[in-house]
């Protein structure tokens, strides 16, 4: 608690140096394959709190389904820091891009503001469409993808840029921090043809 004499814009000065502190740590202790920070939202030192989607979050089969034909045109497409194009991607800038063209849902800009959006779920009941997050070794959600099926997901890293991961790959898998799910479909709202387009991305990023 800062005292009640000390300035307040000395007080934003110190918590600027503090959140540039954590990213300056976070570059250095987290490996290259998973991103290490991200610009504004992810460096507020805030606790994470389950928040509704302001809209609604039910969305028609055939949008998800529109979702996993076009995620494979952007395997490849390389890592950029605060990317939200496909110049170039972070990995929330790809989440919340490929959302709000496919969806028309527009997802908060960091990882870790979006892990408070949704209802959260556990491992064991990810449908494709849920988003997948993992933390950096001060414990704290730093990175986003979209699964895909199969134990799979698809994100941006900062060595590959745009590609498939496996949850259960070791890196990922002690990294794991939650899961939320944005789409609130019934299993008959599910696209029917989604293991076809899991294969199509399977192939597309052996290719890429």
């Amino acid at each position: 608690m800062r005292p009640e004499h000390t300035p307040l814009p000395i007080v934003k000065f110190v918590k600027r140096m503090v959140c540039s502190g954590v990213l300056a740590v976070s570059l250095i202790q987290v490996p290259g394959s998973l991103m290490a920070a991200e610009p504004n939202g992810d460096l507020q030192c805030t606790e994470l709190q389950e928040t509704p989607l302001s809209g609604t979050t039910q969305q028609p089969g055939t949008k998800l389904s529109n979702l996993f034909t076009n995620l494979k045109q952007y395997l490849g497409i390389r890592y950029r820091f605060g990317g939200q194009s496909p110049e170039g991607f972070d990995c929330s800038g790809f989440v919340r891009f490929m959302f709000n063209k496919e969806l028309d849902i527009k997802l908060p800009r960091s990882s870790n503001e979006m892990a408070s959006v949704g209802a959260r779920i556990d491992r064991s009941e990810l449908r494709p469409g849920d988003l997948v997050f993992f933390k950096n070794s001060r414990n704290r959600i730093n990175h986003v993808g979209i699964f895909i099926g199969n134990d799979s997901f698809i994100h941006s890293s900062l060595s590959k840029g745009i590609t498939r991961d496996t949850l259960n790959a070791s890196y990922y898998d002690k990294r794991y921090a939650t899961a939320v799910r944005i789409l609130d479909l019934q299993d008959d709202q599910l696209p029917e043809d989604f293991e076809l387009h899991l294969d199509a991305i399977e192939e597309g990023d052996s290719a890429s």
